[in-house]
Protein backbone atom coordinates (compact mmCIF):
# COMPACT_ATOMS: atom_id res chain seq x y z
CA UNK A 1 0.00 0.00 0.00
CA UNK A 2 1.26 3.46 -0.97
CA UNK A 3 -0.31 6.74 -2.10
CA UNK A 4 -3.66 5.56 -0.77
CA UNK A 5 -3.83 2.57 -3.10
CA UNK A 6 -2.41 -0.89 -3.74
CA UNK A 7 0.83 -0.99 -5.69
CA UNK A 8 1.72 -4.06 -7.74
CA UNK A 9 4.94 -4.68 -9.66
CA UNK A 10 5.25 -7.45 -12.26
CA UNK A 11 8.65 -8.38 -13.68
CA UNK A 12 9.31 -10.77 -16.55
CA UNK A 13 12.75 -12.22 -16.00
CA UNK A 14 14.67 -15.47 -16.06
CA UNK A 15 16.81 -14.19 -13.19
CA UNK A 16 14.52 -14.84 -10.24
CA UNK A 17 16.96 -13.81 -7.46
CA UNK A 18 17.65 -10.47 -9.12
CA UNK A 19 13.93 -9.84 -9.68
CA UNK A 20 13.03 -10.73 -6.08
CA UNK A 21 15.77 -8.43 -4.75
CA UNK A 22 14.50 -5.62 -6.98
CA UNK A 23 10.95 -6.11 -5.69
CA UNK A 24 12.13 -5.83 -2.10
CA UNK A 25 14.01 -2.63 -2.90
CA UNK A 26 10.98 -1.17 -4.66
CA UNK A 27 8.75 -1.99 -1.71
CA UNK A 28 11.01 0.04 0.54
CA UNK A 29 11.27 2.84 -2.03
CA UNK A 30 7.50 3.15 -2.42
CA UNK A 31 7.06 3.39 1.35
CA UNK A 32 9.69 6.11 1.57
CA UNK A 33 8.10 8.07 -1.28
CA UNK A 34 4.68 7.69 0.34
CA UNK A 35 6.01 9.20 3.58
CA UNK A 36 8.14 11.93 1.99
CA UNK A 37 5.44 13.13 -0.42
CA UNK A 38 2.38 12.71 1.79
CA UNK A 39 0.10 15.75 1.41
CA UNK A 40 -0.90 16.03 5.06
CA UNK A 41 1.05 13.65 7.29
CA UNK A 42 4.49 14.52 8.65
CA UNK A 43 7.27 14.15 6.10
CA UNK A 44 9.54 16.00 3.72
CA UNK A 45 6.63 17.66 1.91
CA UNK A 46 5.02 18.94 5.12
CA UNK A 47 8.38 20.43 6.15
CA UNK A 48 8.68 22.11 2.78
CA UNK A 49 5.15 23.51 3.07
CA UNK A 50 5.95 24.96 6.49
CA UNK A 51 8.94 26.78 5.02
CA UNK A 52 6.87 28.06 2.08
CA UNK A 53 4.15 29.32 4.42
CA UNK A 54 6.78 31.20 6.42
CA UNK A 55 8.42 32.68 3.32
CA UNK A 56 11.70 30.99 4.24
CA UNK A 57 14.28 29.48 1.92
CA UNK A 58 14.25 25.69 1.97
CA UNK A 59 16.29 22.90 0.37
CA UNK A 60 13.72 20.21 -0.41
CA UNK A 61 15.90 17.50 -1.98
CA UNK A 62 16.22 16.38 -5.59
CA UNK A 63 12.92 14.48 -5.82
CA UNK A 64 10.70 17.24 -4.47
CA UNK A 65 12.60 19.83 -6.47
CA UNK A 66 11.93 17.87 -9.66
CA UNK A 67 8.24 17.69 -8.74
CA UNK A 68 8.10 21.45 -8.13
CA UNK A 69 9.60 22.06 -11.57
CA UNK A 70 7.06 19.69 -13.14
CA UNK A 71 4.22 21.34 -11.18
CA UNK A 72 5.24 24.72 -12.57
CA UNK A 73 5.46 23.42 -16.14
CA UNK A 74 2.19 21.50 -15.97
CA UNK A 75 0.30 24.41 -14.40
CA UNK A 76 1.39 26.67 -17.24
CA UNK A 77 0.82 24.10 -19.99
CA UNK A 78 -2.59 23.05 -18.61
CA UNK A 79 -3.85 26.64 -18.79
CA UNK A 80 -4.26 26.55 -15.01
CA UNK A 81 -6.45 23.45 -14.79
CA UNK A 82 -3.63 21.62 -12.99
CA UNK A 83 -2.44 23.41 -9.87
CA UNK A 84 -0.37 21.59 -7.25
CA UNK A 85 -0.25 24.67 -4.98
CA UNK A 86 -3.90 24.59 -3.80
CA UNK A 87 -3.28 22.33 -0.80
CA UNK A 88 -5.05 24.78 1.52
CA UNK A 89 -8.14 24.61 -0.66
CA UNK A 90 -7.99 20.79 -0.77
CA UNK A 91 -7.75 20.75 3.01
CA UNK A 92 -10.66 23.20 3.32
CA UNK A 93 -12.88 20.75 1.42
CA UNK A 94 -11.88 17.95 3.81
CA UNK A 95 -9.96 15.93 1.25
CA UNK A 96 -6.86 15.57 3.40
CA UNK A 97 -8.23 12.30 4.70
CA UNK A 98 -8.09 8.59 3.94
CA UNK A 99 -11.71 8.00 5.00
CA UNK A 100 -14.38 8.21 2.32
CA UNK A 101 -17.12 9.18 1.80
CA UNK A 102 -16.92 12.50 3.60
CA UNK A 103 -20.21 13.20 5.37
CA UNK A 104 -19.48 16.66 6.77
CA UNK A 105 -20.73 19.85 5.10
CA UNK A 106 -18.63 21.36 2.31
CA UNK A 107 -17.08 24.79 2.86
CA UNK A 108 -19.20 27.86 2.28
CA UNK A 109 -18.63 30.26 -0.59
CA UNK A 110 -16.92 32.89 1.58
CA UNK A 111 -14.32 30.40 2.81
CA UNK A 112 -13.58 29.29 -0.76
CA UNK A 113 -13.27 32.87 -1.99
CA UNK A 114 -10.79 33.68 0.77
CA UNK A 115 -8.55 30.84 -0.38
CA UNK A 116 -8.90 31.83 -4.04
CA UNK A 117 -8.06 35.44 -3.19
CA UNK A 118 -4.58 34.26 -2.19
CA UNK A 119 -4.06 33.11 -5.82
CA UNK A 120 -1.88 30.13 -4.88
CA UNK A 121 0.27 28.93 -7.76
CA UNK A 122 3.34 26.74 -8.16
CA UNK A 123 4.64 29.57 -10.32
CA UNK A 124 4.89 31.63 -7.11
CA UNK A 125 7.77 29.38 -6.02
CA UNK A 126 11.20 30.84 -6.66
CA UNK A 127 13.97 28.34 -7.37
CA UNK A 128 17.63 29.23 -6.88
CA UNK A 129 19.86 26.24 -7.44
CA UNK A 130 18.59 23.62 -5.00
CA UNK A 131 16.78 26.13 -2.75
CA UNK A 132 13.18 27.31 -3.00
CA UNK A 133 10.87 29.82 -1.37
CA UNK A 134 7.51 31.48 -1.99
CA UNK A 135 6.55 35.06 -1.23
CA UNK A 136 2.91 33.98 -1.53
CA UNK A 137 2.09 32.57 1.90
CA UNK A 138 -1.04 30.91 0.49
CA UNK A 139 1.00 28.32 -1.42
CA UNK A 140 0.64 24.80 -0.02
CA UNK A 141 1.87 21.99 -2.25
CA UNK A 142 -0.22 18.86 -2.72
CA UNK A 143 1.26 16.45 -5.24
CA UNK A 144 -1.71 14.05 -5.31
CA UNK A 145 -2.07 14.63 -9.05
CA UNK A 146 1.61 14.06 -9.71
CA UNK A 147 3.09 11.68 -7.12
CA UNK A 148 2.10 8.39 -8.72
CA UNK A 149 3.57 9.44 -12.05
CA UNK A 150 6.87 10.36 -10.43
CA UNK A 151 6.86 7.15 -8.39
CA UNK A 152 6.27 5.04 -11.50
CA UNK A 153 9.10 6.80 -13.32
CA UNK A 154 11.54 6.27 -10.45
CA UNK A 155 10.57 2.62 -10.09
CA UNK A 156 11.07 1.98 -13.79
CA UNK A 157 14.43 3.75 -13.81
CA UNK A 158 15.57 1.44 -10.99
CA UNK A 159 14.42 -1.68 -12.84
CA UNK A 160 15.90 -0.65 -16.19
CA UNK A 161 19.25 0.06 -14.50
CA UNK A 162 19.23 -3.52 -13.17
CA UNK A 163 18.42 -5.05 -16.55
CA UNK A 164 14.79 -5.73 -15.58
CA UNK A 165 13.09 -3.40 -18.03
CA UNK A 166 10.35 -5.86 -19.11
CA UNK A 167 8.20 -4.86 -16.15
CA UNK A 168 4.89 -3.25 -15.30
CA UNK A 169 4.14 -0.89 -12.39
CA UNK A 170 0.47 -0.75 -11.36
CA UNK A 171 -0.48 1.97 -8.89
CA UNK A 172 -4.17 1.35 -8.26
CA UNK A 173 -4.97 1.12 -11.97
CA UNK A 174 -2.47 3.72 -13.16
CA UNK A 175 0.07 1.76 -15.16
CA UNK A 176 3.62 2.21 -16.43
CA UNK A 177 5.29 -0.33 -18.70
CA UNK A 178 8.95 0.28 -18.01
CA UNK A 179 10.95 -0.61 -21.10
CA UNK A 180 11.19 -2.81 -24.15
CA UNK A 181 8.71 -5.68 -23.85
CA UNK A 182 9.26 -9.27 -24.95
CA UNK A 183 5.52 -9.46 -25.67
CA UNK A 184 2.57 -7.08 -25.23
CA UNK A 185 1.10 -6.31 -21.83
CA UNK A 186 -2.70 -6.49 -21.52
CA UNK A 187 -4.12 -3.33 -19.93
CA UNK A 188 -7.71 -2.70 -18.86
CA UNK A 189 -9.04 0.85 -19.31
CA UNK A 190 -11.45 1.70 -16.50
CA UNK A 191 -14.94 2.98 -17.30
CA UNK A 192 -14.79 5.24 -14.24
CA UNK A 193 -17.60 3.35 -12.52
CA UNK A 194 -15.91 0.17 -11.33
CA UNK A 195 -15.98 -1.65 -14.65
CA UNK A 196 -13.84 -1.90 -17.79
CA UNK A 197 -14.31 0.36 -20.79
CA UNK A 198 -11.83 -1.43 -23.05
CA UNK A 199 -8.85 -3.73 -23.05
CA UNK A 200 -5.70 -2.86 -24.98
CA UNK A 201 -2.31 -4.44 -25.54
CA UNK A 202 0.74 -2.23 -25.22
CA UNK A 203 4.49 -2.48 -25.65
CA UNK A 204 6.72 -0.33 -23.46
CA UNK A 205 7.83 2.12 -22.49
CA UNK A 206 4.38 3.65 -22.09
CA UNK A 207 2.12 4.95 -19.30
CA UNK A 208 -1.67 4.82 -18.91
CA UNK A 209 -3.03 7.12 -16.19
CA UNK A 210 -6.59 8.04 -15.25
CA UNK A 211 -8.19 10.64 -13.01
CA UNK A 212 -11.85 10.64 -12.08
CA UNK A 213 -14.54 11.48 -9.60
CA UNK A 214 -15.95 8.06 -8.73
CA UNK A 215 -13.69 6.84 -5.93
CA UNK A 216 -13.19 9.72 -3.49
CA UNK A 217 -16.12 11.96 -2.73
CA UNK A 218 -18.26 13.65 -0.15
CA UNK A 219 -22.01 13.87 0.27
CA UNK A 220 -24.14 16.41 2.08
CA UNK A 221 -27.96 16.64 1.98
CA UNK A 222 -27.99 14.10 -0.86
CA UNK A 223 -25.65 16.21 -2.99
CA UNK A 224 -22.42 14.52 -3.99
CA UNK A 225 -19.12 16.27 -4.66
CA UNK A 226 -15.84 14.73 -5.83
CA UNK A 227 -12.31 15.19 -4.55
CA UNK A 228 -11.22 16.87 -7.79
CA UNK A 229 -11.23 20.66 -7.48
CA UNK A 230 -11.31 23.24 -10.23
CA UNK A 231 -8.42 25.60 -9.33
CA UNK A 232 -10.14 28.44 -11.20
CA UNK A 233 -13.39 28.33 -9.20
CA UNK A 234 -12.32 26.53 -6.02
CA UNK A 235 -15.29 24.21 -6.44
CA UNK A 236 -15.37 20.41 -6.34
CA UNK A 237 -16.62 18.61 -9.42
CA UNK A 238 -20.24 17.53 -8.89
CA UNK A 239 -20.62 15.12 -11.81
CA UNK A 240 -19.12 11.80 -12.87
CA UNK A 241 -16.14 12.21 -15.16
CA UNK A 242 -12.91 10.35 -15.86
CA UNK A 243 -10.00 11.23 -18.10
CA UNK A 244 -7.44 8.65 -19.26
CA UNK A 245 -4.17 9.64 -20.92
CA UNK A 246 -1.60 7.44 -22.67
CA UNK A 247 1.91 8.88 -22.96
CA UNK A 248 5.53 7.77 -22.61
CA UNK A 249 6.01 10.18 -19.68
CA UNK A 250 4.08 8.95 -16.59
CA UNK A 251 4.38 12.31 -14.82
CA UNK A 252 2.82 14.09 -17.78
CA UNK A 253 0.12 11.41 -18.14
CA UNK A 254 -0.72 11.72 -14.43
CA UNK A 255 -0.98 15.51 -14.40
CA UNK A 256 -2.75 15.68 -17.76
CA UNK A 257 -5.41 13.19 -16.67
CA UNK A 258 -6.21 15.43 -13.69
CA UNK A 259 -6.22 18.60 -15.80
CA UNK A 260 -8.44 17.10 -18.50
CA UNK A 261 -10.96 15.70 -16.00
CA UNK A 262 -11.26 19.18 -14.49
CA UNK A 263 -11.35 20.95 -17.87
CA UNK A 264 -14.22 18.72 -18.99
CA UNK A 265 -15.84 18.29 -22.41
CA UNK A 266 -15.86 22.02 -23.21
CA UNK A 267 -12.17 22.72 -22.64
CA UNK A 268 -10.28 19.44 -22.85
CA UNK A 269 -9.08 19.85 -26.45
CA UNK A 270 -7.24 23.10 -25.80
CA UNK A 271 -5.69 21.72 -22.62
CA UNK A 272 -4.59 18.48 -24.30
CA UNK A 273 -3.05 20.43 -27.18
CA UNK A 274 -1.24 22.81 -24.83
CA UNK A 275 0.10 19.95 -22.68
CA UNK A 276 1.18 17.94 -25.72
CA UNK A 277 -0.89 14.80 -25.06
CA UNK A 278 -2.58 13.16 -28.03
CA UNK A 279 -4.05 9.91 -26.69
CA UNK A 280 -7.01 10.91 -24.52
CA UNK A 281 -10.29 9.33 -23.43
CA UNK A 282 -12.94 11.31 -21.56
CA UNK A 283 -15.90 9.50 -19.98
CA UNK A 284 -19.01 10.50 -18.08
CA UNK A 285 -21.85 8.47 -16.59
CA UNK A 286 -23.24 7.66 -20.04
CA UNK A 287 -19.93 6.58 -21.56
CA UNK A 288 -17.34 8.20 -23.86
CA UNK A 289 -17.79 11.91 -24.46
CA UNK A 290 -14.43 12.50 -26.15
CA UNK A 291 -11.91 10.16 -27.75
CA UNK A 292 -8.81 11.48 -29.47
CA UNK A 293 -7.83 9.82 -32.78
CA UNK A 294 -4.65 8.48 -31.19
CA UNK A 295 -6.56 6.80 -28.36
CA UNK A 296 -9.16 5.42 -30.79
CA UNK A 297 -6.41 3.69 -32.77
CA UNK A 298 -5.27 1.90 -29.60
CA UNK A 299 -8.71 0.38 -29.01
CA UNK A 300 -9.54 -0.64 -32.56
CA UNK A 301 -9.90 -4.39 -33.12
Amino acid sequence: MAFGTEVAVTIRSRNRPRAEAALRELGEAFQRMHTDWHPWERGALSELNEALAAGDWSQPGAELLAMIRDAQRFEEDSLGYFNAAIGNLVRLWGFHTSTYPILTPPPDKAQILRRLAQSPSALNIEIRGSRVRSLNRGVKLDFSGLAKGHAALQACERLVAQGLEDALIDLGGDVMICGASTRPWSIAISDGQGGVHAGIELMGPIAVFSSGTARRWGEWHSERYAHLLNPKTGLALDHLVQATVIDRDPSLADAAATALAVAGPENWRGVARSMGVYEVLLLDAAGPIAVSPGFALRTED
